[in-house]
């Protein structure tokens, strides 16, 4: 309380021995680069290397903007939303639609009206078109890109300075979350260039909505035949 130095006050909201030990959740959600900026520390014998991503703005500039922030109300996330990026780990599958729905206009932006509102969401959970899909990758391929392009200094520079015993320990532990966060977006940066590589192989929204309709048969082929129509 005031005036009372240097002292903590905790409160117990269960029963509790006498010196039983205190534990402290910093959150297990979190990565390196948000333990130091938060605490001043993260664990040397448990480094979970990565980086925040965001929070990522719908432009103003875009004519859907409204319906878009309206649909990451509906799915739960905030209108600007962060993702965490870890290294040795695929981003979060909500990154990939999120780019998705950053990229719908024109022939797709059908899929934002409201009558859809409350399965946007899902409905773009999967491949919209190749159109859609290739501007996603490419928004997050330089979105990573212009991040790593921020960063003044080589990973090779970074792992010099972590190494070294003779400097300071907060100088070599920020290099060793810079790191983190490098290989977090380098490995984020390789994976949308890898679904890039993969667009043609893709089935997307009106191969599936057709294929659920029985017009399409599992080659991709129509089973539409207008001498049926004629008969009728």
């Amino acid at each position: 309380g005031k005036g009372a130095g240097n002292s903590m006050l905790f409160r117990a909201d269960s029963k509790t021995v006498s010196g039983t030990e205190c534990f402290v959740n910093y959150g297990p959600a979190k990565v390196d680069s948000q333990f130091l900026l938060d605490f001043g520390f993260c664990d040397s014998f448990c480094q979970r290397p990565g980086y925040v991503l965001g929070p990522i703005e719908i432009p103003d500039t875009d004519v859907n903007q409204f319906d878009k922030k309206d649909i990451l109300d509906v799915a739960g996330f905030k209108q600007a939303p962060s993702f965490t990026l870890r290294a040795f780990e695929d981003p979060p599958p909500e990154l990939r639609v999120f780019a998705r729905l950053l990229n719908v206009k024109d022939e797709d932006a059908f899929l934002l009206e409201a009558i859809f509102r409350q399965e946007s969401w899902g409905l773009i959970s999967d491949p919209v078109s190749k159109r859609n899909e290739q501007e996603a990758c490419s928004t997050m391929v330089g979105g990573c890109e212009g991040a790593l392009n921020e960063y003044p200094t080589r990973v090779e520079e970074d792992r010099l300075v972590a190494e070294d015993a003779s400097l300071p320990s907060r100088k070599r532990l920020a290099s060793r979350v810079v790191m983190g966060e490098k290989q977090a977006l380098t490995e984020t940066l390789g994976y949308f260039v890898g679904i890039e590589g993969k667009l043609d192989k893709m089935e997307y929204y009106q191969e599936r909505r057709l294929r659920s309709l029985n017009l399409l048969d599992r080659d991709g082929n129509s089973t539409y035949d207008p001498f049926d129509d004629t008969m009728a």
